[in-house]
């Protein structure tokens, strides 16, 4: 986006994380007006997938290319943490900066120095953001861990499956986007407000495994009420019921029913000409009866009669799409500004926000962020010729 637009204008964000969470927080706060400085470790050190070019950003030729949005809004600097001179710079920057967002292991950013007690000392108003699987304490501090293994723990993975099935594997958006980069961009918003009216900073602890925990916090005080433990498609949004189901169509396609509501059921009853069932919604024993007669009634016909059967009346329904098609179609829809590219998010009436282009090379404007630190040309030369910085 535009230099100094947008209502984070005026932030600088010193980003040392690398993994997905880390970098969609902070491409949040970018897209929205913040200066994001994503201070880049050399190739040799820097985390990998170890699955090629599948890697965490979205690929490495998808970075070249200029398509991995969880490289946009941002400039980008290679520094060797390693090295003390490259330890300096990263602690001049993070002097000058408004939020630290770190996604080491507890206790890494300590022993390099550049921990929360260390940077608020010399800069007590830091928002300092640390981003971890399972948080800064506790028996699984410092166990390793993927989204996979957070969503497991949190009892979400067996809420996706039904009885008796392998689990279904889902991508990686609810433990490491939503639990995890959505409520760092969270707390460090509130960190920062609350520094404007205290001139305090905070240490935003984001663990992904407690993320996930209170976006499920319904779910015990659900089951507490007398309704079914939704584990294992027991639910009555995990599968339980008929009427919030998918269901193959004749031509070898899905369609997802959410007609909870009584309105919504009736209609969808009487538009797929089983005007019979709508007295069944509130009758568990006749649900198997009513999932069968689903299931014939939609192998009938092609996906896209039963669309336009059902879009012309009042009931919840969709396409189960691919994610290429989802993505086309929402471009199409005018959803999207660009094919693939979504945000900024949320929108908002009072700024006109655009994403910033995407970072393609690591290290692109090492010289441009080591000259704000008033060193001199000569100076670069020399870091970069001692391996310290990378461009």
């Amino acid at each position: 986006m535009t230099a100094g637009t947008g209502p984070l204008a005026g932030i600088r964000v010193l980003d040392l994380s690398a993994l997905a969470p880390g970098p969609f927080a902070t491409t949040l706060l970018g897209d929205l007006g913040a200066d994001v400085i994503t201070l880049e470790a050399p190739p040799a050190a820097r985390p990998g997938s170890g699955v090629g070019d599948l890697g965490v950003h979205g690929g490495r030729e998808a970075r070249r290319l200029g398509l991995s949005p969880l490289h946009r809004s941002r400039r980008s600097i290679v520094v060797n943490l390693k090295d003390p001179a490259g330890l300096d710079i990263a602690l001049r920057l993070a002097a000058r900066s408004d939020v630290f967002v770190e996604g080491f292991r507890p206790g890494v950013c300590e022993r390099l120095g550049l921990g929360y007690p260390a940077l608020s000392a010399t800069s007590p108003g830091l928002v300092y953001c640390s981003l971890t699987g399972y948080g800064q304490t506790g028996e699984l501090a410092q166990h390793a861990g993927h989204d996979l293994n957070y969503i497991a723990e949190a009892g979400l993975l067996s809420a996706t499956t039904r009885a008796g099935q392998r689990p279904g594997i889902p991508l990686n958006m609810a433990a490491d986007y939503a639990a995890g980069g959505l409520l760092a961009a969270f707390g460090i918003l509130a960190g920062l407000t609350g520094r404007a009216s205290t001139g305090r900073g905070t240490h935003v602890d984001v663990s992904m495994y407690e993320g996930l925990l209170s976006l499920l916090q319904v779910v015990p005080a659900w089951v507490d009420a007398g309704a079914p433990d939704p584990s294992w498609g027991g639910g009555l949004l995990s599968g339980a019921v008929p009427f919030y189901d998918c269901y193959r169509t004749s031509d070898d396609r899905w369609i997802s029913v959410g007609a909870l509501e009584p309105k919504f059921f009736a209609n969808l009853c009487t538009a797929l000409g089983r005007p019979e069932l709508i007295a069944l919604q509130n009758d568990p024993t006749r649900w198997d009866e009513m999932r069968t007669v689903f299931t014939a009634t939609f192998a009938e016909a092609p996906l896209d009669t039963w669309l336009d059967r059902l879009g012309a009346v009042d009931t919840a329904v969709a396409p189960v799409r691919s994610l290429p098609d989802a993505f086309a179609t929402a471009h199409r829809r005018g959803v999207l500004p660009a094919p693939g590219q979504v945000g900024p998010v949320p929108r908002m009436s009072g700024w006109v926000t655009t994403a910033g282009p995407v970072v393609t090379r690591p290290g692109a404007h090492t010289r441009e962020v080591l000259g704000g630190l008033e060193m001199t040309g000569e100076q670069i030369d020399e870091l970069i010729a001692a391996g310290v910085v990378a461009e």
